[in-house]
């Protein structure tokens, strides 16, 4: 008897369940394709594990629109799109909004950070979990935070070689715009550009190199117009930055946002590891392809960071005169060297 109790109660709280839930329509997009590992990531690992946990957890459903390689949002809008309910979830490449979101890019304003994605993206999280005021920030833009990640380690990609530091003055070298001040001190005039507009703008000659990460040189098949890799060790970077609209976070369940959040951080890691493989395979398929390929020597590293200003202490008093939390950039210095980082340069004891 109570067997049939038990299973007619546990029949009732199912139809229940069933009755309340509810399907949630989102549009996710971003200005980059999905043949970027950021970007990928965010398809084939953050979507689907949202949507599944949602399922199984609470009984609600989500159903997907996307709209990736800018059919909504080109690089440097997509903060915006979200922001006037174009699209409900977004990642923002934080380097292509310096102004509204200074303080969260702030990985750029260490130079020579790690060139491990994996310690990148750990640091890069702890920031955040340190710094509520940079969650708090993105409400000014009516968005929530949902998780951040990484891109891979940057060096120098050319279409001319070079070996000596002075063969770069006067060379035009493009970078995203975040790192465009880590080409203070070496003679290159710096050109900040997209990398959709890569290929084109190096074959051309609108510019002389790109200050890039080794997977997307391979993805978007910048060895095709270039000559030398220089593997410079500028450091992994935590570009990629998730949010949702305000007001279709509001219309969430509790539950569900519990969710989105709890993927976020397993996001980060996962976009750490993975980034980390494929850095490894890019680096192996442009030596394939007959790219030339070094490692950046020790001398010439330390000459390159001694050489610029001091950014980090530049963009902290920056930051804290506009009324962002320019901690952030020590937090995050601090985090890489608990994790064994050494820096050619002591940033923190510059401060």
């Amino acid at each position: 008897m109570k067997i049939h109790v038990a299973v007619a109660a546990a029949a009732l709280l199912a139809a229940s369940a069933s009755a309340s839930a509810d399907t949630f329509k989102l549009s996710i997009g971003a200005g980059y394709p999905p043949a970027s590992t950021w970007i990928g990531t965010i398809k084939d690992f953050y979507v689907p594990r949202v949507t599944e946990r949602v399922k199984k957890e609470t009984g609600h459903t989500l159903v997907w629109t996307e709209a990736w390689s800018g059919s909504v949002c080109k690089p440097g809008e997509c903060l915006e799109a979200v922001e006037s309910g174009l699209l409900d979830v977004t990642d923002v490449m934080t380097p292509t909004e310096p102004a509204k979101l200074m303080a969260h890019v702030f990985t750029y304003y260490v130079p020579f950070g790690s060139a491990d994605p994996r310690v990148a993206a750990k640091a890069i999280q702890e920031v955040y979990d340190k710094t509520p005021a940079l969650k708090t920030w993105l409400e000014r833009y009516k968005q929530v935070f949902l998780g951040a990640g990484v891109v891979g380690n940057y060096g120098l990609v050319t279409t001319f070689k070079w070996k000596d530091i002075g063969e770069l003055k006067g060379r035009k070298i493009a970078a995203a715009g975040g790192n465009l001040p880590w080409l203070q001190g070496s003679g290159a005039t710096g050109v900040q550009s997209f990398l959709p507009e890569a290929y084109t703008s190096l074959q051309t000659g609108v510019y002389d190199g790109w200050v890039m990460l080794p997977d997307a040189i391979v993805s978007f098949k910048l060895t095709e117009v270039t000559k030398q890799y220089v593997d410079m060790d500028f450091g992994a970077a935590g570009t990629p930055l998730l949010t949702m609209n305000r007001n279709t976070w509001k219309t969430l369940p509790a539950s569900v946002q519990k969710i989105f959040l709890e993927v976020g951080r397993d996001w980060n890691e996962h976009i750490g590891a993975v980034t980390y493989e494929k850095q490894e395979a890019a680096l192996k398929r442009m030596k394939e392809v007959g790219l030339d390929m070094r490692q950046v020597d020790v001398a010439t590293r330390q000459a390159w960071a001694k050489a610029l200003p001091n950014i980090p202490k530049q963009r902290f008093d920056e930051m804290n005169k506009a009324g962002m939390p320019g901690e952030v950039v020590y937090t995050y210095i601090k985090a890489l060297k608990a994790a064994g980082h050494k820096f050619p340069r002591d940033w923190e004891a510059e401060r």
